[in-house]
């Protein structure tokens, strides 16, 4: 048996198979991205709160100390450039950020997964995760790329156009 038949008599389940292995590589190439913006999100916002933090207690004293400025000034300075925090943060917003994509793509996620690893005897939920892959990501295109069945941002609940 040559590679040209064996292709021929199973070209349905190559294809669920391709359907389901692209599905899989948008799925992850779309949660990698936003993995990188949420983890870029986290270090900023939580840089910025640390150094609000040390700031304001640059400011209050006590009672007047140059020695107590000093430190305090120092600490603020130290706290500016620390690495730690933002590594840690970035890890953080990035396992954030991947866990969103997939919770928000749990269908095509799972459709992908189910025609990518279904066994031999499961050939028809295969094909069918497939197809259903395919009316998803129709469903999708029409709606988020030519913006079809979507209220206008400018438009209020009421159906009247937001005046800027």
């Amino acid at each position: 048996m040559n590679i040209i038949s064996a292709i021929k008599s199973n070209y349905g389940k190559y294809l669920a198979r391709g359907a389901g292995a692209a599905a899989l590589y948008f799925i992850a190439r779309d949660a990698h991205s936003y993995g990188k913006i949420r983890s870029d999100i986290q270090v900023q916002s939580k840089n910025a709160k640390a150094a609000e933090y040390y700031l304001h207690n640059t400011m209050a004293m006590d009672r007047p100390s140059k020695t107590l400025t000093d430190i305090k000034n120092g600490v603020y300075k130290l706290e500016l450039n620390e690495q730690i925090r933002g590594f840690i943060n970035s890890i953080i917003g990035y396992f954030k950020g991947i866990t969103t994509t997939l919770i928000h793509d749990v269908v095509p996620l799972g459709l992908g997964l189910t025609a990518l690893f279904a066994k031999k005897r499961a050939l028809p939920l295969a094909k069918a995760s497939a197809i259903g892959l395919g009316i998803y990501g129709i469903y999708t295109v029409i709606k988020e790329g030519f913006g079809l069945g979507k209220t206008s941002p400018l438009t209020n609940s009421s159906g009247q156009d937001v005046v800027l």
